[in-house]
């Protein structure tokens, strides 16, 4: 028994190299064109597995004890060497993913932005804005319906029983009823908020995408980036303006518009496919992301 394991033991530095270069060499094949290895794994592996081959007792009967030092050094250097090559690549990539999601979630977020203008737009005219130019414009005008309310209806006095009686007032008319019940404007406007009045507001007010979407009070209450118009249309890191066209699809005999906007840029290695991150599509009538998150 003592025999079995002294000639064992003779093996183990190879076993351990074996495992170790397979392992490195499996995980370098295991790569695709989306996720490619560092070259130096292949290189780390092979020089692995020749240890191992070396460190073997048949090879070691072919050498004088002083070759077999000096090529056993060698292997070894050269294996730690590529080893270290590996870790190194592999603490590269962690930070070059860290980079790419970090660079993917703003152009994401420039993407989702653009979107939402563009879907206001849909509201607000039917179509979407064909250019960049054209939705700025739209950002900027106040054409965006907003409901105002104020002051809530009850059993003695209902909604149509106000109306009647011409208690139900559009915003522009407060300060008209204001001044002939002898009070201020806002005080009226208190009053009405708080029921304490029997004039309800009841109307439908204008303003722009921009002062309900992208203030930067707006933006801070939603937890967002702030936005720049001027840079909007733009690839947050290259500067390219991203690719917008539209078009219209038929959906059960109805004619629906369609966008798709995506980024002519896509982050990432040279010679590795990239993700082209865009939304919408012109052959569909839907706006979807084909982000993950």
């Amino acid at each position: 028994m003592e025999k079995i394991f002294s000639e064992l033991n003779k093996y183990v530095i190879s076993a351990l190299m074996f495992l170790a270069g397979f392992g490195f060499l499996a995980k370098y094949l295991s790569g695709d064109e989306l996720e490619s290895q560092p070259t130096s794994m292949l290189f780390a592996s092979l020089a692995m597995i020749a240890v191992g081959v070396l460190a073997m007792p048949v090879v070691l009967e072919k050498f004088n004890r002083m070759t077999y030092r000096i090529v056993l050094l060698v292997a070894t250097l050269a294996a730690a060497g590529l080893a270290y090559s590996v870790f190194y690549s592999v603490d590269e990539e962690i930070q070059f993913l860290e980079t790419k999601k970090s660079v993917e979630a703003t152009t994401i977020q420039r993407l989702k932005d653009i979107r939402d203008a563009q879907e206001s737009h849909l509201a607000v005219y039917g179509t979407f804005a064909e250019t960049f130019d054209s939705l700025l414009r739209f950002v900027k005008a106040p054409v965006v319906p907003v409901e105002f309310n104020m002051g809530s209806f009850h059993d003695t006095l209902p909604e149509v029983k106000s109306m009647e009686e011409g208690y139900i007032l559009k915003r522009l008319q407060v300060a008209e009823v204001a001044e002939e019940l002898g009070v201020s404007e806002d005080a009226l406007m208190d009053l009405i908020s708080q029921d304490l009045s029997p004039y309800k507001v009841r109307d439908t007010l204008y303003t722009s995408f921009y002062a309900e979407n992208f203030t930067p009070e707006s933006r801070r209450a939603q937890r967002l980036p702030l936005v720049s118009l001027d840079s909007l249309p733009f690839n947050p890191y290259t500067g390219e303006r991203f690719v917008m066209r539209t078009g219209a699809v038929e959906v059960g005999r109805v004619w629906q518009p369609t966008i798709l906007v995506q980024d002519p840029t896509p982050f990432g290695r040279d010679k590795v496919k990239k993700d082209t991150l865009r939304f919408g599509s012109l052959a569909e009538a839907h706006r979807d992301g084909n982000w993950r998150n």
